[in-house]
């Protein structure tokens, strides 16, 4: 995307500009404020939106609501938590221990539960990838128990490495074990992104990553899915998340996904996404490579760079005085720069692992613009090859 000011922001697996629909029902500012769980006129407006958002995703993933509950909370890293503790709470609560299977290269949001779950009396199995950012599936085994989780990364938000859903199914299958799939970036950035696989027992979103609003996200959740609610209150949702819900941030997901449904165009992205890495891949040489490179099953809309020599931060500072807003991966806690550990996961030394930088562009981002890109790239990118 290239904003007015000439400045070409390609950080979309952060976080991306609220939908041009969202943007339209902000400045008509006609809000529903009601409490939806009111019984008054106000109150019911509001519950008419959240009605309207779980139909719509009901019907949009093609998910039976006899089979899934839908549930809203603050984001991924709420939702993930909240179904990852819920499980491990509710066998901690049977009196049952259970094994937490994860990969090195899963988000931080699943990684660091690992601690939590041990202190629950639970065992823990993380799972390494092989360079192209594949699980090693000879190295993934059953752990001690009869109950267990796996996490399942749909689309890697570093390496836009894909994992087809029929992986999932089988390691289910191999591992006797549920299994969550973290959804966060599977939204308009791979085809089919909506085609869940039913026998699959958990899905989590983050509405930001595709338009909406900041602090709202959804999840599908199988209805026999062990689980513990974590936010108690006054049993809003099915008692899944109590707490009012948040209306606007709500059906800010249903306005983003249709606009995104309108205006996308998967041709046009996977052209322009080939395009881009054909060229950088000239300008480089052999002085660099692109993790996952040579992976058929990558999405459309990422590339991470890795230009050895040459660290993140400093890289990242002179693509944006040029003009190029990009990241190192993750956005990182404090502001402190550190090694990608997905890179590592992947093979690439600790030295390696601070020298990439993530290119990640809009669904909707044309060839148009990418002359006037190569142009600014190419000043930078010479002065480090």
């Amino acid at each position: 995307m290239k904003s007015i000011s000439n400045r070409f922001y390609l950080d979309y697996n952060a976080t991306s500009p609220l939908a041009e629909s969202v943007q339209d029902w902000i400045s008509k500012g006609d809000f529903s404020f009601g409490n939806p769980s009111s019984a008054h006129q106000t109150g019911k407006k509001a519950k008419k939106l959240i009605n309207e958002t779980r139909e719509y995703l009901y019907s949009l993933f093609d998910v039976k609501e006899d089979d899934f509950h839908l549930f809203f909370h603050s984001g991924a890293s709420e939702g993930i938590n909240t179904l990852v503790r819920g499980f491990f709470l509710n066998a901690f609560k049977n009196q049952k221990q259970a094994d937490y299977y994860f990969f090195d290269t899963d988000h931080s949001c699943v990684v660091n539960q690992r601690e939590e779950i041990k202190a629950f009396g639970h065992d823990f199995y993380p799972f390494p990838v092989d360079e192209l950012g594949m699980p090693k599936i000879d190295q993934i085994k059953k752990g001690k128990h009869s109950c267990g989780l796996l996490n399942f990364t749909w689309v890697n938000n570093e390496s836009g490495v894909v994992w087809p859903l029929y992986k999932a199914l089988e390691f289910k299958e191999k591992l006797g074990c549920a299994v969550h799939v973290d959804s966060v970036q599977s939204v308009g950035k791979i085809r089919d992104w909506n085609k869940l696989e039913s026998d699959l027992d958990a899905y989590t979103f983050s509405a930001h990553k595709f338009g909406g609003m900041k602090g709202i996200g959804f999840s599908f959740m199988k209805k026999d899915f062990p689980y513990e609610c974590f936010v108690r209150g006054g049993g809003q949702q099915a008692a899944l998340r109590s707490g009012t819900e948040n209306v606007m941030g709500i059906y800010s997901i249903k306005l983003a996904l249709e606009d995104l449904q309108r205006n996308q165009n998967f041709d046009e992205t996977e052209f322009v996404h080939r395009e881009f890495e054909s060229w950088l891949l000239s300008k480089i040489g052999d002085k660099g490579k692109i993790a996952g490179y040579g992976n058929v099953s990558r999405n459309m809309t990422t590339t991470y760079l890795v230009l050895p020599g040459n660290r993140s931060d400093i890289m990242m500072t002179a693509l944006d005085l040029a003009g190029v807003e990009v990241s190192a991966g993750s956005a990182c806690s404090s502001g402190i720069l550190k090694p990608s550990r997905i890179l590592k996961g992947m093979g690439f030394s600790e030295k390696e692992a601070g020298e990439g930088i993530r290119f990640s562009f809009s669904p909707t981002f044309t060839k148009e613009d990418l002359p006037a890109l190569f142009e600014k790239l190419d000043k930078v990118l010479s002065k480090y090859l």
